[in-house]
């Protein structure tokens, strides 16, 4: 039998969406480190003690689970903390629901009503079928959160010593 859905398939398209989609997980890797290491350095001074934690501990824990363990670490540091950060927390609990969509929504692999370089499409099928449209801008929207979040991160709970 004949394979006739190549005839819709724009590869410009496909690889914009694998450009993006990679990169945006790419950076959230990234993101997620940094999270680990910051919890793994409130506990532990040790380096070798901290990468066992690290590999036995952190990297068994989802997203979320870090977040919310990452959360109650700084907010327990001081009751200030629940106000002053609270922004941050919310950023990342937002930044992750899109990090999941690109993580695990499938491409559509064309949107016929897009010009060239409009963006690209994910198809999420939980409860109806429906498509996720993202634009070039806004991809790179998502791209600038997740780098300002992770410079955020370490500017504020990393190098202590070096802000006095």
């Amino acid at each position: 039998m004949e394979d006739n859905i190549n005839w819709i398939i724009d590869e410009n398209y496909i690889d914009r969406a694998h450009f993006y989609r990679g990169k945006i997980i790419s950076q959230f890797c990234f993101l997620e480190m940094t999270m680990s290491m910051i919890m793994t350095e409130s506990f532990i001074s040790d380096r070798e003690l901290g990468n066992q934690m690290y590999q036995t501990m952190l990297e068994r824990m989802t997203f979320e689970n870090k977040r919310a363990s990452f959360q109650a670490i700084i907010y327990s540091r001081a009751p200030e903390n629940k106000i002053k950060y609270k922004h941050i927390f919310r950023e990342l609990s937002e930044l992750n629901e899109l990090r999941n969509q690109f993580a695990h929504y499938p491409l559509i692999p064309t949107i016929a009503d897009w010009d060239n370089e409009t963006g690209i499409g994910l198809a999420k099928f939980r409860d109806k079928p429906n498509a996720i449209k993202f634009k070039v801008d806004e991809l790179d929207d998502i791209l600038a959160r997740i780098n300002k979040i992770d410079y955020l991160l370490n500017r504020e709970f990393r190098n202590t010593e070096t802000k006095e």
